[in-house]
C-alpha cells in the first residue's frame, strides 16, 4: 500500500512539473508562395503562441556555428533572408520570411532559430521551388501577333 502511495505521489509531481513545457512555442510547416526566380516569399506556422507579442519574438537565421552542428551548408544567398513575426490575436500566426533579391537555386536548406522570453527554438527547414506555372492564356497574351488577312480570292480560269 505504501509503494503504490509513493508510486501516485510521483506520477502526479512528474505531471505537475510538466505540465507547463506542454505550452511551449512551436514551429509549423512552412508554406511557400514564391516560385524560382522571384524574391522568397515563405510564411512558417506559430504554434502556441498564447500571449506573446510580436516584440517579444526575435526570428532570425541561425548561427554558423548551429549550422555546422546540423551539418546544414550556409549557403551565402540565405544571408538575405529577413524573418517578420506576424501574431495575429484571434487567428493564426506566422513568421514571414523574405527576400530582396529572387532565388536562382531550386533547393533551399537552412535553420531559423525564435528567441523569445522562455526561451530559444531551432528548426531546420527544407524548401522545393518551381518554376512559375505555365498558364496557355499567358503565353497567348505575350506572344507576337500576326495580322490575320482575308484569303485571296482564287484565280479565274481564263476564258479563250
Amino acid at each position: 500500500m505504501v509503494r503504490l502511495r509513493k508510486l501516485v505521489l510521483a506520477i502526479a509531481a512528474a505531471s505537475a512539473l510538466t505540465s507547463g513545457m506542454a505550452h511551449a512555442l512551436g514551429l509549423g510547416e512552412v508554406t511557400l508562395r514564391s516560385s524560382l526566380n522571384q524574391p522568397l516569399d515563405a510564411e512558417i506556422e506559430l504554434l502556441e503562441v498564447r500571449d506573446l507579442a510580436s516584440a517579444e519574438l526575435k526570428p532570425s537565421l541561425a548561427a554558423p556555428e548551429d549550422f555546422a552542428k546540423a551539418g546544414v551548408d550556409r549557403q551565402y544567398f540565405l544571408q538575405d533572408l529577413k524573418f517578420t513575426p506576424v501574431i495575429k490575436p484571434n487567428g493564426r500566426s506566422v513568421i514571414r520570411v523574405t527576400s530582396t533579391r529572387p532565388v536562382r537555386e531550386p533547393y533551399l536548406n537552412f535553420l531559423v532559430e525564435v528567441l523569445w522570453p522562455n526561451g530559444r527554438l531551432l528548426r531546420e527547414y527544407t524548401l522545393l521551388l518551381d518554376p512559375p506555372l505555365y498558364s496557355p492564356q499567358a503565353a497567348a497574351a505575350s506572344a507576337p501577333q500576326i495580322p490575320v488577312s482575308a484569303p485571296a480570292p482564287a484565280p479565274r480560269p481564263a476564258v479563250a
